[in-house]
């Protein structure tokens, strides 16, 4: 397979990797389910049914439905309920309750990046975070009308936190398995695909099995199905990779109070960011505006689909999206290394902006299925694209031996600005901005702001030149421990002979 023909696959940690990620991509496909299932909770909670349609049309308009406007629903529910202490609508539930898991996330990050930069425990943290990650995943099988408001909560703040530890202690090892610039876009490029790979084959196996047990139309047994099913099919992956991953010593010997050095280093790195090249400082925040708009893609875009265009399964337009990320990261592996990753980056921004734009101005009534199909095609090719080019130049700007501390800065960055277009749309949609027919499209305009910072701090303004100073004097050094299939070299140790530099 030509997608695997890379040296890098040569080594068992990299094939570690890829197997983590087929666990991420299932897992993950799953909450997609589960998020149809909850705002079907939320909706009955407040009557947003068919004959809640009906009464608030009756209490708003003083008269009768029409048959017609029966099967338009054309009045919005606006029933509220209490969670947390907060009145909310279903619109907002998901978004808030996200919102809450990413601050969290943005607490433990410093704290997680401390633990695998100064202790030997990495390998240990990352396979606990999935596991947890996964064990939330299973318990949401007991999803029902009485417990899905605690479902919500534990799969948004303890599933979510869980995930963004494991992916900061996954990051830390891509950068050691690859060794250099080719190496790292091979593996992301393979790793993204099988990811995607992983989330198509559930998507699929999870509709046509609840398909044929008869509960299709059941979104609540769908996406109880869908979180058995995936627990279960991702388990041997996880005992492969664990097999698979190598300890670590500490990389960094520096002592203090695990708690607090990790903020302490945060402060560090970014004084010396801003003292010595801004332009990866720039290229950084760019990264954390690009993953902020791409990971709540898939927070907002289900609830758009389902409530403001009242697509019944918004799961199968999320499902094609993952589908043609496959063949956007293999069109990008070709293009990113032909085309420029800085330019090739500006562009994936730029068409994310403007996909959005053309959601919110085009997809706004019901029954735009058409429309709802061709952004999930869109989406998919550039969002699949994005993970390989970026990694690419951030290879090209970190200076070796700093990938981890950098990689630490920008986790937390990404993670404290993700809440923010979470909490514009819940704004929107409570504040009800620009009348309740236009406050989701108004909520969904944050995703836009970000993929135009993105495209502003890693494109437009980057000078790649003056950015690659301080990382071409260290390249020579990027060398990692290695581990090689059917090889007898010791953990530990470089597989490539080592260079005295003069």
């Amino acid at each position: 397979m030509g997608l695997l023909n890379d040296s890098v696959f040569s080594k068992r940690e990299a094939w570690g990797y890829i197997y983590v990620l087929f666990i991420r991509g299932s897992a993950w496909t799953t909450w997609v389910f589960l998020q149809v299932a909850i705002i079907a909770f939320a909706n009955r909670s407040v009557d947003c049914t068919s004959k809640g349609f009906e009464i608030g049309f009756n209490q708003t308009m003083n008269r009768t439905q029409t048959e017609e406007e029966a099967d338009l629903h054309e009045v919005e529910c606006i029933g509220e309920f209490i969670f947390l202490g907060k009145s909310m609508t279903p619109s907002t539930a998901i978004p808030f309750i996200t919102s809450i898991g990413l601050i969290i996330s943005t607490v433990l990050t410093p704290i997680i990046g401390t633990v695998v930069d100064r202790t030997k425990h990495r390998k240990s943290w990352t396979f606990a975070s999935i596991g947890m990650f996964l064990a939330v995943n299973a318990i949401q099988a007991a999803i029902n009308k009485g417990t899905w408001m605690l479902m919500l909560l534990l799969q948004h703040t303890v599933g979510r936190v869980a995930f963004s530890v494991h992916v900061c202690c996954v990051a830390a090892y891509c950068t050691e398995i690859a060794e250099t610039e080719k190496e790292i876009i091979a593996l992301q490029s393979a790793g993204r695909v099988f990811e995607t790979g992983s989330m198509v084959a559930t998507l699929f196996s999870v509709l046509i099995g609840s398909g044929i047990g008869g509960f299709g139309e059941d979104l609540v047994a769908t996406a109880v199905f869908g979180q058995l099913f995936s627990t279960f099919t991702c388990l041997p992956f996880f005992f492969m990779s664990y097999k698979r991953f190598e300890d670590r010593d500490a990389l960094n010997k520096t002592t203090g109070h695990i708690l607090t050095s990790g903020f302490a280093q945060l402060a560090k790195t970014t004084k010396l960011l801003w003292k010595e090249n801004r332009y990866v400082l720039q290229y950084l925040i760019g990264l954390s505006f690009n993953d902020g708009g791409n990971g709540n893609v898939f927070v907002l875009f289900p609830i758009y689909a389902m409530l403001q265009v009242k697509l019944e399964n918004p799961a199968l337009f999320t499902g094609i999206a993952m589908i043609v990320c496959i063949p956007g990261a293999l069109l990008t592996k070709r293009l990113g290394t032909s085309y420029g990753l800085r330019r090739h980056l500006g562009n994936i921004h730029l068409s994310n902006a403007s996909i959005t734009v053309f959601l919110v101005l085009a997809a706004h009534k019901e029954g735009q299925t058409l429309i709802v199909l061709l952004v999930s095609i869109m989406y998919g090719l550039t969002i699949g694209g994005t993970y390989p080019m970026q990694k690419g130049l951030y290879m090209r700007l970190i200076p070796a031996g700093q990938e981890v501390e950098y990689q630490g800065f920008y986790t937390f960055f990404s993670t404290m600005l993700s809440p923010l277009p979470l909490a514009w749309f819940v704004y929107c949609e409570e504040s009800e901005l620009g009348g309740k027919a236009n406050s989701m499209r108004y909520g969904m305009l944050a995703l836009v702001a970000f993929y135009v910072a993105a495209f502003l701090l890693m494109s437009w303004f980057l000078d790649e030149e003056k950015a690659v100073e301080n990382a071409k004097k260290t390249l020579h050094l990027r060398l990692r421990p290695t581990i090689m299939v059917g090889s007898k070299v010791e953990p530990g140790k470089s597989a490539i002979p080592e260079t005295t530099v003069g």
